[in-house]
């Protein structure tokens, strides 16, 4: 009789425990993103990073490795694309550029 009281405790506690050992993974899967749509269809997940206030960014290279857009997530959740087509650079004003884009834009000898 020990041992199916004991057994009985064991399947209440862990139908007490487990919902709560899930819940942060639901708050986690709940997190406000943004998202973005790449030249190969594939959908990008990005996060707003609120104690380095800024936004993940995303460089799309496309298929044929050229970079096209740039996804940036804003304090709001909202997805900011840049393209390409439309920076004002050069292979003269490249220098004046940090990270990967918009410097990626163009090739310069």
């Amino acid at each position: 009789m020990h041992n199916s009281s004991m057994w009985l405790v064991s399947v209440v506690l862990l139908a007490l425990l487990l919902p709560e050992a899930l819940l942060p993974t639901a708050d986690a899967a709940s997190e406000p993103v943004c998202s973005y749509r790449n030249s190969e269809d594939e959908t990008i997940f990005l996060k707003y990073l609120p104690l380095l206030k800024r936004g993940q960014d995303y460089v799309d290279f496309g298929k044929e490795g050229k970079c096209l857009k740039r996804a940036i997530c804003t304090d709001t959740f909202k997805t900011i694309v840049e393209d390409c087509a439309q920076q004002k650079i050069t292979c003269a004003n490249k220098d004046r550029f940090t990270g990967v884009f918009p410097a990626c834009c163009l090739k310069c000898p």
